[in-house]
């Protein structure tokens, strides 16, 4: 039986910011790749697996609505001690999202799909929340020949936590339900390091979704 995610964060949020440098990960990356800063304007943003708020401030800085969900409490209250006027909650994104229909105008959710099993039934989620012309920015885990773990569809790590990873057609498959238009970008996550907390010359795969309904 492996632990919960939450386990894993609650145990990051003190220096996570500084920590997610150093294996580095950027959301702000896909952000901007996304979405231009001068479209953000009074736009809803669900920021899922919102972690300490970097994300949420900057979009709030630029005149969106965030709100933020994370697994873990220790994040949620991280990120609410440095933030103002942003609601945080803490939720499972495995479970069914606590929003009523088409509540928001993009979803973004970075550098946490791949610790959520039944990552289709999460998909939809997104999808219902999303008003119409909504956008969705996420970074899946991928699987394959040239990526750490080979073909394995699950990657157990540090012997309690684990995570699960797509390919390109199951990627292509699940979005194409919910969305209307969709591109993906092979792209580098964060930098694996062994037991021992030394860095392996490796990092994650992902594929970057951008989708709009």
């Amino acid at each position: 039986m492996h632990d919960s995610p939450q386990t894993l964060f609650d145990e990051l949020a003190d220096g996570y910011e500084e920590m997610r440098k150093e294996l580095g990960w950027d959301p702000f990356v896909h952000i901007h790749a996304a979405f231009p800063p001068e479209t953000l304007q009074n736009k809803r943003i669900l920021d899922a697996g919102c972690g300490t708020g970097e994300c949420a401030r900057w979009l709030q800085s630029h005149g969106a609505e965030p709100y933020g969900l994370d697994i873990s409490p220790e994040m949620c209250f991280a990120a609410a001690e440095n933030s103002e006027n942003i609601p945080y909650l803490t939720h499972d994104l495995s479970e069914p999202l606590p929003f009523d229909d088409k509540r928001f105008d993009i979803v973004i959710a970075l550098g946490c799909l791949e610790y959520i099993e039944n990552i289709e039934a999460t998909v939809a989620e997104f999808a219902r929340v999303l008003d119409k012309d909504g956008c969705f920015l996420g970074c899946f885990e991928r699987y394959g020949d040239d990526c750490p773990g080979g073909s394995a569809q699950s990657i157990e790590f540090f012997d309690d936590w684990m995570r699960f990873r797509q390919s390109d057609d199951e990627i292509r498959a699940m979005i194409s339900k919910h969305f209307r238009t969709f591109e993906l970008a092979h792209v580098p996550g964060f930098k694996l390091t062994d037991d021992d907390g030394n860095e392996t010359g490796e990092c994650t795969q992902y594929i970057r979704v951008i989708a709009k309904k």
